[in-house]
């Protein structure tokens, strides 16, 4: 018998597992056995009924609230009415073009979640966009004036977007359009967007229309993009052709947050002459007093242009009679803190001396923010008041009383001013320097200063102005008692003394 080396296999056992290896090549591979997949929770939801009773951020822009003013109108048969969009979740009338913008560009395919949108805003825009973007979930880049307020830039950057700042809002458009030719981000186009008008057409108009019950004569907006007056006039014009849509825009070289003075070659396209029936100027002045006048009188902290928008409806009230009218309040005022508008100090010598334009809206803070005396100083042309006139305004002034003083600045301005001062008051101004004795109830005596001013020193004037303001002044603030007293008249006669220098 043939020996095998140790560790050989014998031919017989080596075919035997070759055939054994063939049949395993040739059966069909065997599947890996898989296993179970783990069972998936259902998904979590609240019920329905629920989510309904619930809102959400986005479900909140809109329906602010309408407020009657109450002091500042004054004696009048007119409502004011102020419609405060501070009341928005982002705190400003520009949420419902945010919101409605992207949703549309969202609708149409032109944007989807995780793009990047860029936009040129002077404020409120981006605020409004910067929410809307993080509710929706996009990336944000924002360029905006350096100009603008702290709280506006801090508060973009705290809802996730990136600001950049421009020298100039017509700097910051140019901007926006290089980036948007690189490819840097979609861009909206707040200004020539008709969803942003839309969003007013949609929402604000009706808003107006039902709170006032159709009973609104005048809106009054303040223009930047125009969204709110070419949206809410239009539609309000469509339920009554009657209604007059007035836009306020800054005076020349002023500057007025969230208001535009438009270049003709940057006009955005969404302004239609044709919807706008009467646009008044406004300095910047006049709409930081009245933005301190609305919250230390009717409790309305408003922003600056919202300000100016009620402003311009004090000084249509006095054209008018039995209106409706309602001033757009675009925004808060705490976001102009940091401006210092709102300073104690900001507001010492109000109300400075105001064009003739500027009257009966410096006249209702006047009366409403300060207790009395009160005495309107009209004087002709930009200079100051000279020889009485200037006496007397340092006499009330020393009495703790305030001087309006109104400069007229040609016969137009005269004629208009002393038209709608018959028409509210049924008073006759005169020619010339004039001092009025006015309260709450209305203009009192005038003394005329034509004939005071060449014998400034005499004794006839002494006693004319002496005569004049002991039987003209209102109760001091912090003095007791009646006009009675012996020593009234002895402060009254003091105080002419100090002031004429005699």
């Amino acid at each position: 018998m043939k020996a095998f080396p140790a560790g050989a296999k014998a031919p017989m056992q080596q075919a035997s597992q070759a055939q054994a290896q063939a049949a395993r090549l040739l059966q069909p591979p065997t599947r890996p056995r898989l296993l179970a997949p783990a069972p998936r929770a259902p998904a979590r939801a609240p019920r329905p009924e629920l989510l309904e009773e619930f809102p959400t951020v986005a479900q909140l822009v809109g329906n602010t609230p309408v407020v009657r003013l109450q002091h500042l109108p004054g004696d009048t048969t007119n409502i004011v009415l102020a419609k405060l969009e501070g009341h928005n979740p982002a705190g400003s009338a520009k949420d419902r073009p945010a919101l409605h913008m992207l949703s549309e560009a969202e609708r149409r395919g032109q944007i989807q979640k995780g793009d990047t949108i860029i936009e040129a805003t002077s404020g409120n825009t981006g605020i409004a966009l910067a929410m809307a973007a993080a509710i929706k979930g996009y990336k944000l880049k924002l360029i905006l004036p350096a100009s603008s307020s702290e709280e506006r830039k801090a508060t973009m950057a705290a809802y996730g977007a990136e600001v950049i700042l421009a020298d100039s809002m017509e700097a910051a458009r140019d901007m926006l359009l290089d980036m948007e030719r690189k490819g840097l981000g979609h861009c909206l186009d707040q200004y020539n967007n008709e969803d942003n008008t839309a969003s007013h057409y949609t929402t604000t108009g009706p808003e107006i229309w039902r709170q006032t019950k159709g009973k609104v004569t005048h809106l009054v907006s303040s223009m930047g993009t125009f969204g709110t007056i070419m949206g809410s006039g239009r539609y309000l014009k469509e339920q009554n052709p009657g209604i007059q849509v007035v836009g306020l825009q800054p005076s020349e070289a002023v500057q007025i947050p969230g208001i535009r003075r438009w270049k003709p070659e940057y006009v955005p396209r969404l302004f239609k002459k044709e919807g706008v029936d009467r646009i008044m100027d406004i300095t910047a002045r006049e709409a930081e007093e009245t933005a301190r006048a609305l919250a230390r009188v009717e409790g309305v902290f408003a922003g600056i242009s919202g300000a100016g928008a009620v402003s311009a409806a004090l000084r249509l009230s006095a054209e008018l009679e039995d209106a409706v009218i309602v001033a757009v309040v675009c925004d808060r005022g705490d976001r102009y803190l940091s401006t210092g508008v709102f300073d104690e100090a900001a507001g010492a010598s109000d109300p400075a001396p105001a064009p003739a334009a500027e009257f009966h809206s410096a006249l209702a803070r006047l009366l409403h923010a300060h207790a009395g005396p009160h005495y309107v100083l009209f004087t002709d042309g930009d200079a100051p008041p000279a020889g009485a006139m200037a006496a007397a305004r340092g006499i009330v002034e020393a009495g703790r009383g305030k001087v309006l003083e109104v400069r007229v600045g040609d016969d137009l301005e005269l004629i208009n001013l002393r038209q709608s001062i018959k028409r509210r008051y049924d008073f006759t101004l005169p020619s010339g320097p004039t001092l009025v004795a006015w309260t709450k109830a209305g203009p009192g005596n005038a003394l005329c200063g034509g004939g005071l001013d060449s014998c400034c020193s005499s004794e006839q004037a002494v006693a004319l102005l002496r005569k004049f303001l002991r039987e003209t002044w209102d109760e001091p603030a912090g003095a007791g008692g009646g006009w009675g007293e012996a020593d009234h008249g002895a402060w009254v006669e003091h105080w002419v003394y100090d002031g004429l220098g005699v």
